[in-house]
């Protein structure tokens, strides 16, 4: 007896027969020579795609979906009776109908319809454990408080008719789950729209309600909405506070983000996270590891926890300081943009960083040290390499991406007093930070194709995958403020050819390539981090953000390649054709380009970088061929005079217009400007009209380069 798949088929959803999570399409009923035991035992046609999907009568009515195996039929006495008993489990608690479950919602209360969303038929057990691997291998590494075998365990108990331990505040965690998994099950998403159409139709239309071209999203924000609700009203939920409701809000902050576009913006997310961080700090998550000097008796005992055993205490204790590392991983997540303040200071967590995996599965009490220790802390010693895990190196990195995201946006360089190779600067200082991480790596922890396999062989490989993208992501970001925006006057590897510049022969030597080195070589990690992850890619916004920022790395190479000396970014010199955009298609930006494609079916956030894909493409051609243009009229002497002013020095101005789109991490506000959608380009000409002040500075430097007077210029 088979019943119908319900895994995750990224590869599949425009095959025949299935749902198209792009375009929204549904099959064709087929009528199959295969009908499900339901159909079979009602006597009535089976429409279905030949036994690999729930039929549609199953669907319609949110019933599991079974076929009887294919074997020879059994003698007719061997035929159980009419009266058999119902399977255990898919028929448990009085099944309802969908347009039951539907028209429930707005006549009890909104607890009350959790409880029935959480209990449909459909969601069975085994259907539960595939949305468990789903969150695993996608969003565990953002939110790593989920303690799966307690939760499985609660679950297994309500289908197996025993009394539910499950209650309102866990059940607002498993539709966390829901909303951030749903959609990547093309079948459960053909359940759960159907749902959400009675729903419609029963209740008149939503405020969330969506078009009808995307049912995966349509499925997520079916319980989305189940969610919200559940957690009350906007007063309500202000003065409720628990673990559970903190991890609510960031699982629907996360969801949120992903689903940020500019002419939409995040700002759910932004509001999310920030009130998951505050019911956090109010809940007393980030100092539960204090020193037995320094703690303050200001909570009582929960009396829930006076009945518990020692390992179901070690557990809630984890999941505390889990959640808490959760909403610090966010708060640097969202706050990688221009003007967004981070509201965490990691000095302030006096908890223990994340066990292991293993550990916090078998309820084991291990020291595991602190993200910013103390004296008293350190004096303790170092860690054990059982209990050190990729998950607390992870945070680490976290941590440090987050002072270079603020020095970044903070101005970067313009905000330095001395060249970069000086350890007084912010930059050096990051740089070693960096490079002190990585040289603490355990051998087992950085990347590797070998160590990339034992990873993914237990299970663990979407943590490994994100710590190592988000390290490149950190490489970029540091030494990308020193290369020129455009590299056209240039013929290797430079510093700033804008104010203020360095005189050549002042930096050590190869400094300047080994900087342009970092950069191409950490977009190139990414690249190899996608073409191995394959489909156990996690479809993260923080892994979305690195193949974005790898992407445009590959595009400048391409438009720059004397830049990228060691073609990390670039097809090998004999394929080469010498046509950009035949390089884009093939070469490692290609790869980029299509995962982007990808992301997109599940991330509205990926449509907008594909957008931006295409915009710096017909940005730096138009640029290049202008330039070349320019060049070649200017022919003589004092010709030079006739290259527009944008394209002197190495295109400061211009990246003050375009930058946003390669550095932001998304938006919190709706962006109308025209810079983040496809009509903003603009071309040498006119359409891009610098700031007046910015303008009369490129003039004066234009001038003073061409040993000209300026008041010519300005007189008008």
């Amino acid at each position: 007896m088979t019943s119908a798949s319900m895994g995750p088929t990224p590869e599949s959803p425009a095959s025949p027969g299935k749902l198209d999570l792009k375009k929204g399409a549904k099959r064709t009923p087929l009528r199959s020579s295969i009908a499900c035991q339901r159909c079979r035992k009602s006597k009535i046609k089976c429409n279905n795609t030949g036994g690999d999907a729930p039929c549609d009568t199953c669907i319609r009515n949110g019933k599991e979906c079974i076929y009887p195996d294919v074997a020879p039929a059994p003698p007719k006495r061997a035929e159980p009776p009419a009266g058999v008993k119902p399977e255990q489990g898919s028929e448990r608690k009085r099944p309802r109908r969908i347009d039951d479950i539907a028209k429930l919602e707005s006549t009890v209360p909104p607890a009350a319809f959790a409880e029935e969303v959480l209990t449909a038929p459909y969601l069975t057990e085994s259907v539960w454990s595939e949305i468990f691997d789903l969150y695993k291998l996608h969003f565990a590494t953002e939110l790593p408080f989920l303690h799966l075998a307690t939760l499985k365990e609660k679950m297994g108990n309500r289908f197996r008719a025993k009394q539910s331990d499950t209650s309102p505040e866990i059940n607002l965690v498993l539709l966390g789950v829901l909303t951030l998994t749903v959609r990547f099950n093309p079948t459960l998403v053909s359940y759960v729209t159907t749902l959400r159409t009675a729903s419609t139709v029963s209740s008149g239309p939503k405020s969330r309600q969506l078009g009808v071209s995307n049912d995966a999203t349509a499925a997520s924000e079916f319980y989305a909405d189940v969610l919200t609700k559940a957690l009350g009203g906007l007063r309500a939920s202000m003065t409720m506070a628990s673990v559970e409701r903190v991890q609510a809000f960031l699982m629907l902050g996360l969801y949120e983000w992903g689903q940020a576009r500019p002419k939409v913006g995040g700002m759910a997310a932004w509001m999310y996270v920030g009130m998951a961080i505050r019911m956090a700090q109010a809940l007393g998550l980030g100092d539960g590891d204090k020193e037995d000097s320094k703690t303050f008796r200001s909570r009582p005992m929960d009396a829930s926890k006076l009945s518990m055993s020692k390992s179901q205490l070690i557990i809630a204790k984890e999941i505390r300081r889990r959640t808490m590392f959760s909403c610090l991983i966010l708060d640097r997540l969202l706050g990688c943009g221009k003007g967004r303040a981070s509201t965490i200071r990691s000095e302030d967590l006096r908890i223990q960083l994340p066990c292991s995996e293993m550990s916090f599965d078998l309820s084991e009490d291990v020291y595991t040290g602190f993200l910013n220790p103390t004296a008293q802390e350190i004096a303790r010693g170092p860690i054990s390499d059982s209990a050190d895990s990729v998950l607390s190196r992870f945070i680490r990195l976290v941590d440090i991406w987050g002072e270079i995201s603020k020095w970044s946006f903070a101005g970067g360089r313009f905000t330095e007093q001395h060249a970069p190779w000086k350890r007084e600067t912010t930059f050096h200082q990051l740089r070693v930070k960096l490079e002190t991480f990585y040289s603490e790596l355990p051998e087992r922890f950085c990347w590797s194709r070998s160590n990339y396999y034992k990873h993914e062989n237990h299970h663990a490989s979407s943590v490994y995958v994100s710590l190592h993208m988000l390290g490149a992501v950190c490489k970029i970001m540091l030494h990308r403020e020193y290369i020129p925006f455009i590299a056209i006057r240039c013929k290797k590897p430079v510093g700033p050819l804008d104010e203020p510049t360095f005189a050549e022969g002042d930096e050590p030597p190869g400094f300047w390539n080994e900087s342009a080195e970092e950069i191409f070589k950490a977009a190139r990690d990414i690249v190899d981090l996608i073409d191995i992850s394959q489909q156990k890619l996690p479809m993260s916004t923080l892994v979305l953000f690195a193949v974005w920022t790898a992407a445009f790395v590959g595009i400048y190479a391409v438009y720059f390649p004397h830049i990228d000396v060691e073609r990390h970014m670039l097809l090998p010199a004999e394929e080469d054709s010498g046509i950009e955009l035949e390089e884009i298609k093939k070469g490692p930006t290609g790869l980029t380009y299509k995962t982007l494609q990808q992301m997109g079916k599940w991330l509205k956030m990926a449509d907008t970088y594909v957008q931006y894909f295409h915009d710096m493409v017909r940005y730096y051609d138009t640029v290049k061929k202008d330039y070349e243009a320019a060049a070649k009229a200017a022919g003589g002497p004092g010709g030079e005079n006739k290259i527009n002013v944008r394209l002197l020095g190495g295109g400061l101005e211009e990246w003050k217009y375009q930058g946003l789109k390669v550095v932001n991490n998304g938006e919190i506000l709706a962006v109308d400007d025209d810079r983040h959608i496809s009509g903003g380009i603009p071309s040498t000409s006119s359409q891009h009209q610098p700031t007046a002040a910015a303008s009369a500075c490129c003039l004066r430097l234009w001038c003073s380069r061409l040993d000209i007077d300026v008041a010519q210029y300005t007189s008008v």
